[in-house]
């Protein structure tokens, strides 16, 4: 099963107890800064998150903290995502979450982790560009 899927559709999931459903708006996450602060505060990352690249493949590839065994990232307006930042940044961060979730399934399903991108070409272009496979809904 792929990590990430591409919607038909804005994303309707009313997630149960043992589900995070997390949101990241493009259009509020023009920059890695903006992106980091938010990813952050939506994810509980404790205080020492460093704000850099290998700091959010760690906490990823951790998430003690949360209670929730299956984590969902839902893109709201993809194509505005980092778009002050180059196309490669928004690349290595799908590829750091593919990573994580690929290493959540190893561990013995203790948590999941699932990339929902609400509908986006561009969101196809970046999966197909940096191979990263992918359910369509369309």
């Amino acid at each position: 099963m792929a990590n990430f899927k591409i919607l038909s559709e804005l994303c309707v999931m009313v997630p149960n107890k043992n589900q995070l459903l997390v949101y990241i708006d493009g259009e509020d996450n023009l920059t890695i800064e903006q992106f980091y602060t938010s990813i952050s505060s939506k994810l509980g990352f404790p205080d020492t998150f460093g704000n850099n690249l290998d700091a959010f493949d760690e906490m990823l590839n951790d998430l003690e903290w949360l209670n929730e065994n299956q984590i969902f990232i839902v893109f709201r307006n993809y194509d505005d995502f980092l778009a002050d930042e180059n196309d490669e940044l928004r690349e290595v961060l799908l590829t750091i979450m593919d990573d994580a979730a690929e290493e959540w399934k190893s561990d013995s399903g203790t948590k999941t982790l699932t990339i929902l991108i609400e509908p986006s070409e561009l969101g196809v272009d970046d999966l197909e560009t940096i191979g990263i496979s992918y359910e369509d809904e369309n």
